[in-house]
């Protein structure tokens, strides 16, 4: 009778955990999960709903609005791109059609180019570079359903690479890239790239889908990653044609020799911090890393902006004829 009672609780356990995991990537990997909108945003990513007004809040509410301001006048225009059987949108700001020098923005998980790119892409135009923001699949205006936390995105920047290059063969193009948005540039490091591709910056990215779900998993929803990533994984295979492990920013950076530059907030509960390490670790090209205290996710420039943008620029000027 014991044995019996074992094998049941076995058997209820195992499928409680394929239940979670179905449901997790659901929940995860999916535009439209009714879960994600109503809560899951919420738990998953406290730091955008749980501040109070702090001298932080207030820069950034006045960055966002000089942002706002220029992402509305100062777009050359907006691109679109059949791709992969979906439209891919993108915005155009070709302030300086003189100069070869290109910046590629991606924004982070379920945000926008607009949301995310518009204060960092002002900041690059004001500084000389043309820049384009695209809005990945499934994200802002561009079509899609299914999300692949960079694994599937990355080939979207690689698209938009050739974009450029369609119309700039001379172009010098710096990849950057904030939260999926760092690890979509990250994993697309790893791809045979364009010589016009000279280097990487990312701000908090994570080192696999795996391991950013292992987290998610354990500190927002107090679940164990194992034995429900088991069967994610799986569903995710299934549903999305790749693995939780094989969406790795770690194992592509390992192909990687372009110059990189790794930036993260100490205080980032989205993506905790020390990925920014194991990054770093990974890469096989010239590196450096910036940590800013205190900050949240996706909040570094906020937290300290002038540090922030003299190190992206010093870093850009310093290895732009490096990353060939």
């Amino acid at each position: 009778m014991l044995g019996w009672i074992i094998v049941i609780i076995l058997f209820l356990l195992i499928v409680a955990c394929a239940y979670a995991g179905h449901f997790f990537i659901n929940a995860a990997l999916f535009k439209n999960s009714p879960w994600y909108v109503n809560k899951g945003h919420k738990m998953l990513n406290p730091d955008n709903f749980n501040r109070e007004k702090t001298v932080y809040t207030e820069i950034e509410d006045r960055q966002n609005e000089g942002a706002h301001h220029f992402w509305e006048r100062e777009a050359t225009s907006e691109v679109h791109m059949e791709f992969s059987g979906e439209t891919l949108c993108a915005r155009e700001f070709k302030v300086f059609p003189e100069t070869n020098k290109w910046i590629l923005a991606v924004h982070g998980y379920r945000s926008s180019g607009k949301r995310d790119m518009a204060f960092p892409a002002q900041q690059f135009a004001e500084a000389g570079y043309n820049v384009l923001v695209p809005d990945l699949r499934a994200h802002g205006k561009s079509t899609g359903e299914k999300i692949g936390m960079g694994w599937l995105e990355k080939e979207d920047v690689k698209a938009w690479v050739q974009k450029i290059l369609s119309h700039n063969e001379q172009a010098e193009i710096i990849l950057f890239g904030g939260s999926m948005g760092a690890a979509t540039i990250m994993m697309a490091s790893g791809d045979k790239l364009p010589k016009q591709v000279k280097m990487l910056i990312a701000d908090c990215g994570y080192s696999s889908v795996y391991d950013e779900f292992n987290d998610m998993l354990r500190s927002a929803l107090h679940l164990p990653g194992f034995p429900i990533l088991f069967f994610a994984n799986l569903f995710c295979q299934s549903k999305m044609g790749f693995s939780l492990k094989q969406a790795s920013s770690v194992k592509q950076l390992q192909k990687n020799h372009l110059p990189a530059l790794f930036i993260h907030g100490t205080k980032d509960k989205f993506v905790p911090h020390e990925a920014i390490y194991k990054n770093m670790e990974a890469t096989q090209g010239i590196k450096e890393s910036l940590l800013i205290e205190e900050a949240p996710h996706l909040s570094s420039w906020i937290y300290d902006e002038k540090r922030y943008f003299e190190t992206v620029f010093q870093f850009i000027e310093n290895n732009l004829e490096k990353g060939v």
